[in-house]
């Protein structure tokens, strides 16, 4: 046998021990995920907006919302965890891109919750139609002697930034001559209030109601007769807000869908407000 016919029977044999066939293996590398056609953010631990239980499975409100719109609307959607300050410092700086250079993807397409309606009255942002309205509260822990609104002066009041819970808490500190702090979330400004740093803390009356349940050392101080929340999108001015979410979310209105998934956690739409017990 000629040396390079020997050589072809070496070639071809560790070909075959090794498995080559000739023909490209598969890739094995997991495909990329499908993107959602939005990426909604909600803020977490939220009740009875939005919730996580122990298995990652979401409930609440803004669940049932984006499942009904979803379904009516075609488009798929998925949750992320964003406060309204985040989202807000998101549009910010989308704002100001500089428009020749290609920006990143935003962490999300929209926000879902209750941006201070103030914010959308610059540039960086559009505000859909409210979806509902609830009151604000103050809470207190008991035992601390405050029994109205006068005795806040000198106090700490905690919040959630960039909400009207946040502009709420500034009212009363300028009335009162009291301070303030805010917060990412809601969760963390009523921790902040239970752990004995600060004396009062804004709440969404229908965060309250469900915050007294669970605490029995916290109390209603009052109620605002002037200042609430409302609910609803927000998208960047840039990008704006979808048709198929905000068509869709006026369409569930008019045939009483809305208020139906209303009635079912005690909210009420942008008629009055929800106050706590």
């Amino acid at each position: 046998m000629k040396l390079w016919k020997y050589g072809i029977c070496l070639l071809t044999a560790a070909c075959l021990l090794s498995g080559c066939t000739g023909k490209e293996e598969p890739d094995s590398a997991a495909e990329e995920p499908v993107r959602p056609d939005y990426y909604v953010g909600v803020e977490e631990a939220n009740a009875p907006y939005y919730t996580l239980n122990d298995q990652g499975t979401a409930s609440g409100f803004y669940v049932d919302l984006m499942n009904t719109l979803s379904e009516r609307g075609g488009f798929s959607y998925e949750f992320r965890a964003m406060s309204a300050a985040g989202y807000a410092a998101q549009g910010a700086m989308s704002a100001i891109t500089n428009s020749d250079t290609p920006a990143e993807a935003p962490a999300c397409d929209l926000f879902l919750g209750t941006l201070e309606p103030e914010v959308g009255e610059g540039d960086a942002f559009i505000l859909s139609e409210p979806i509902c309205e609830t009151g604000l509260c103050v809470l207190i822990p008991k035992g601390e002697g405050i029994r109205s609104t006068k005795q806040l002066r000198s106090r700490l009041i905690a919040s959630r930034a960039m909400t009207e819970e946040a502009v709420f808490s500034e009212y009363l500190a300028a009335s009162y001559d009291a301070e303030t702090i805010t917060f990412q979330n809601g969760a963390d400004a009523f921790a902040d209030m239970t752990e004995g740093y600060a004396d009062a803390v804004i709440s969404d009356a229908a965060n309250a109601a469900l915050l007294l349940q669970q605490n029995p050392n916290t109390k209603l101080l009052l109620t605002s007769e002037k200042y609430h929340n409302l609910h609803r999108f927000a998208g960047t001015a840039a990008s704006g807000l979808p048709e198929e979410i905000t068509g869709t979310l006026e369409a569930i209105r008019a045939d009483g869908t809305l208020d139906a998934l209303l009635s079912q956690y005690g909210l009420v739409g942008t008629a009055g407000t929800q106050a706590a017990d």
